[in-house]
């Protein structure tokens, strides 16, 4: 009888041992569990940041821009000189075809002030009459731009860039007894051409880049339809090159392009 009850006793004490370390050995588990969530929260908190918002498409390809023209020139005939100056502003907008390709249109304005010195006989004898002139004209410019190379971890770009024009001048008689009215007869000039030319651009934040053309470079054709009071028309075609016409050049009448700086902004969305 002895005999039982110690054996009771000790089986008694085992199971309750083996309990106690069931209920350790439980609490170990589920503490394991409970860090090994919170690890795994913290690592999916580092490893997935939240992703940035997607530009939409016409942000990432579409831009604007403004473009200034200040340009001086010098015209020296044998019985007359012309010296003058013009500023015009053409806003931009344009289409990235790819990192490469440039689509764009340019519509702006101008004015220009020209003073021309001519040689008057009277009375056997010679004078020099100034007569002022302004034109004011407007242009559309259809262009493709095509990048060459990048320079400067692709902060300055070369360009070479092909444009189409169109446009209308019209001259106005600023001085003497003959202000406001037509020079020479000529109610207004149409022109138009093509013109390719080198352009240096500067990347200087994320959405706006500087650009330079070099005009003095350039070549293409120009044509012009002068149109008078009187209903007659001269229609006058030429070649351009270095932003001049090839014709006055050759006659040594012009100096063309490098007194001339035209400069701009573009602008991303």
């Amino acid at each position: 009888m002895r005999t039982k009850l110690l054996f009771l006793a000790v089986l008694l004490c085992s199971v309750t041992v083996l309990m106690a370390q069931d209920d350790h050995i439980a609490d170990g588990l589920s503490s394991v569990a409970s860090i090994a969530a919170e690890t795994n929260t913290a690592v999916d908190s580092v490893t997935s940041p939240p992703l940035p918002e997607q530009k939409p498409l016409w942000k990432q390809k579409l831009y604007y821009g403004y473009n200034f023209d200040i340009y001086f020139h010098h015209d020296s005939r044998s019985d007359r000189k012309e010296n003058g100056w013009s500023i015009a502003l053409q806003p931009e907008v344009g289409w990235k075809l790819s990192d490469r390709i440039y689509l764009g249109m340019r519509i702006g304005g101008s004015y220009a002030n020209t003073t021309i010195q001519s040689d008057v006989k009277l009375l056997d004898t010679t004078y020099t009459a100034d007569l002022r002139v302004h034109y004011g004209s407007w242009q559309i410019e259809p262009y493709m731009r095509y990048r060459l190379k990048t320079l400067f971890d692709g902060k300055v770009g070369i360009w070479l860039e092909t444009h189409v024009f169109t446009g209308m001048d019209f001259p106005r008689v600023t001085n003497n007894m003959e202000r406001g009215t037509d020079y020479e007869g000529l109610r207004h000039c149409v022109s138009y051409g093509f013109q390719v030319s080198p352009v240096i651009t500067y990347q200087f934040n994320k959405k706006s880049t500087f650009q330079i053309f070099f005009s003095i470079l350039s070549l293409g054709y120009s044509g012009s339809t002068y149109c008078y009071a009187d209903g007659s028309k001269q229609y006058i075609n030429d070649v351009i090159i270095f932003s001049g016409k090839l014709s006055n050049m050759l006659a040594n009448q012009f100096t063309p392009g490098l007194y001339g700086l035209k400069f701009g902004v573009q602008k991303s969305f």
